[in-house]
């Protein structure tokens, strides 16, 4: 069967699954020697947010287009430190503590062409694949307050790091028309990209699993 639209439209809420680990690492200097702050974090699902559409640009089946998508959540992180002494050099002390409620934002631009496969008149299936953009913000620890004797630590500093990476998707989507022209919808979508944070490799994207409001042109 042939697609006799020309565009759609569609708007999806829904999960993304899956969880990345974080881990960082850095150094400051403490009464004149180098002191270290490291940190471990998972990135886990959360609720996503996606709009977009396409145009038919060959034949009758295949469709250009894009599809803008956001996700956030927030996670404890695991802080470990090693702290110089004050009074005796070459003698680090041990520490540790939490950061909680670090927030990851990830958003992603989908570029993909749609091969639609119209099942009966009112039910047809996209196939899509393509590259997708991803841009990144997470917070993450920065150092450790820090008050003697002790140690005695503080609340974590947080900073939050942006990184833009390129990575791919994709997807299938079913569509239930109950109109000619209106209709409801479930998606389908794997994206994957790999972001650098603060010396570390951030895997983002993941399995989208939703559905929503379906619009035909």
């Amino acid at each position: 069967m042939q697609w006799t639209d020309k565009a759609f439209v569609t708007a999806n809420v829904g999960i993304q699954a899956g969880s990345h680990n974080l881990n960082t690492a850095q150094t400051f200097t403490l009464y004149d020697e180098d002191a270290t702050v490291s940190s471990a974090l998972k990135v886990k699902s959360g609720a996503f947010f996606d709009i977009g559409g396409g145009y038919r640009v060959w034949r009758n089946n295949v469709t250009a287009g894009a599809i803008f998508s956001w996700m956030g959540n927030s996670s404890n992180a695991a802080v470990t430190g090693s702290i110089p002494d004050p009074a005796f050099f070459d003698r680090p002390r041990a520490v540790s503590t939490s950061a909680n409620d670090l927030s990851h934002r990830e958003s992603a631009l989908h570029l993909n062409a749609t091969y639609m496969l119209p099942v009966t008149d009112k039910i047809d299936v996209g196939v899509s694949a393509g590259p997708s953009i991803f841009f990144v913000k997470q917070q993450v620890v920065g150092s450790l307050p820090i008050s003697e004797p002790g140690p005695t630590v503080g609340t974590p500093s947080v900073t939050s790091e942006r990184e833009t990476t390129v990575g791919v998707n994709f997807g299938v989507d079913v569509t239930y028309l109950l109109t000619p022209k209106y209709g409801v919808g479930g998606i389908a979508r794997y994206s994957w990209g790999s972001a650098d944070i603060h010396g570390d490799s951030l895997t983002v994207g993941g399995l989208q699993i939703g559905g929503g409001f379906r619009m035909r042109f």
